[in-house]
């Protein structure tokens, strides 16, 4: 790995952490701040939201104007903002600071992955970059829940403002990158043929299960007796397998057509165990099969989806990226507090939910592409 490529894989950590923190974690923010733990689950969607909205601007900018003076006033915000929710005093004052860290992390990882496109080793490189975001899942809930234990969750948050200051640091040490002729990024059709049924499945499928994710802590819970740090356990072992296979797909890929292929037949295995696990009463070597089923298809599937949409177009790789990335996080924000709203309900809803959302990605990457 190059100095780049590995100052990249943390950025990408950074963001996945801070996403992925909240799992086990729920129920004590909830506790504090005087709300139930599935509408803390409105954190993620107000990180996700300002994240969707605002790539596609700023992989443009990038484009533009350098990826590094795009990257790196994001990673101050994005710490700012995390350090603001430390701090927070109520709930909505919490949801506010979460909105200003989605808006850092909108800076942060299209325009990783844009960068890791943009290298000759596409397929490797975006699979680092996966590799950091999955990296940040393992260690966030399980840094969470042994933080929130023994300190309180509000220190969960100082870590990661204090872990993202010294990650800006070091992103200042790197050189800049060219920046793009403006011909070049502005002519064009951006939407190539297949870019959008993959954008599509970004934010139905890989939205859907990330935002349903959320919620497998409670769904724990509500089928076992582990406690809150044992569940922040379950979620490391989700990343490691998550991690796992993000690092396979650069060697497995070369076996299918390409990434959109991929990614079909691994979110067809995420569907039936994501509708496995909330509509049928497992025990916990059950939960545990259908969560690693989950994990290994996901962390397999998504990089390759992302490999496929940045080899569609290199005269608009930076959007592109930035529009899937977008895709899938308004996808998380939208999803994430339906099936919130779905499981104070009943968990067989939040099944049917999965089905819905992932069964329609997988209709988007079967149709022939139009466009």
């Amino acid at each position: 790995m190059t100095l780049k490529t590995i100052i990249l894989f943390l950025i990408a950590f950074l963001v996945g952490s801070d996403e992925f923190l909240l799992g086990p974690i729920l129920t004590p923010i909830g506790a504090d701040l005087g709300v139930p733990p599935e509408r803390v689950t409105l954190f993620i969607g107000a990180y996700a939201l300002p994240l969707a909205i605002c790539a596609p601007f700023l992989g443009g900018l990038s484009d533009r104007i350098g990826r590094r003076v795009v990257i790196l006033p994001a990673v101050a915000l994005f710490s700012l903002g995390s350090l603001g929710t430390a701090l927070a005093g109520g709930f909505w004052t919490a949801l506010l600071t979460r909105a200003v860290t989605g808006l850092g992390a909108a800076g942060m990882l299209p325009v990783a992955f844009a960068l890791a496109a943009d290298s000759g080793h596409a397929a490797r490189n975006i699979a680092a970059v996966q590799a950091g975001l999955t990296s940040g899942i393992i260690l966030a809930p399980v840094y969470g829940a042994a933080m929130t234990g023994a300190f309180g969750w509000h220190t969960a948050f100082v870590g990661l403002a204090f872990a993202g200051a010294l990650t800006a640091i070091a992103a200042s040490r790197i050189g800049d990158d060219p920046v793009p002729q403006a011909p070049q990024s502005a002519t064009g059709r951006v939407l190539v043929k297949g870019a959008l049924p993959a954008i599509l499945a970004m934010g139905l499928g890989l939205g859907g299960a990330i935002g349903i994710y959320a919620l497998a802590g409670e769904r724990l819970r509500e089928l076992t007796a582990l406690n809150t740090r044992e569940i922040g356990f379950v979620y490391a072992g989700f990343g490691l397998l998550t991690l796992a296979g993000n690092l396979s797909m650069p060697r497995l890929i070369g076996r299918f057509r390409d990434g959109r292929q991929l990614m079909f037949l691994c979110m067809a295995g995420v569907l039936l165990a994501v509708a496995a696990l909330f509509s049928i009463p497992l025990g916990l070597a059950g939960a545990m099969l259908l969560m690693a089923v989950w994990a290994w298809l996901g962390g397999l599937g998504a990089p390759g989806l992302q490999s496929y949409l940045a080899g569609l177009s290199e005269r608009h790789r930076g959007v592109l990226m930035a529009l899937g990335s977008s895709a899938m996080n308004l996808g998380v924000a939208l999803w994430s507090g339906l099936a919130a709203l779905l499981f104070a309900q009943s968990s067989l809803l939040v099944a049917g939910l999965a089905v819905a959302l992932i069964g329609a990605s997988l209709v988007a990457l079967r149709r022939p592409t139009s466009r």
